[in-house]
């Protein structure tokens, strides 16, 4: 069995700051779905999954915002243009025939931390 695990927050952050300002004609910002597209239509063509699925972090606070208030309060918040363009990846997912997953709570690497430590010997 071939798995791969997808964590979307970080391939779209990826394609957002490595490609150049990419929009629509209305002016809407679009460079995060083409890299993310590409990203994902690549492992398919040369990974050749038998199992994948894409993992988005879940909306609000996990459980480390609870054992530590702070969490991640440092960081600067997350630019517009990219924020706009995550329902359009999740819409992308779907389309594409990939499973979503999003767990409440808990960030995209926990869930796919679980699903690799549960995944069935040999998996690759």
């Amino acid at each position: 069995m071939r798995l791969v695990l997808v964590d979307a927050a970080n391939c779209l952050y990826r394609a957002f700051f490595a490609l150049p300002p990419l929009r629509t004609s209305d002016g809407f910002p679009t460079n995060a779905l083409h890299g993310f597209a590409q990203m994902l239509r690549k492992v398919v063509r040369e990974e050749r999954p038998t199992a994948m699925a894409v993992v988005f972090d879940a909306p609000g606070r996990g459980f480390r915002h609870a054992l530590f208030p702070d969490y991640k309060g440092t960081r600067e918040a997350q630019p517009e243009d990219l924020t706009s363009q995550f329902p359009l990846a999740r819409e992308l997912v779907l389309a594409s025939g990939i499973p979503l997953l999003e767990v409440p709570g808990f960030e995209a690497d926990d869930v796919i931390a679980s699903l690799v430590a549960h995944a069935p010997p040999g998996t690759a």
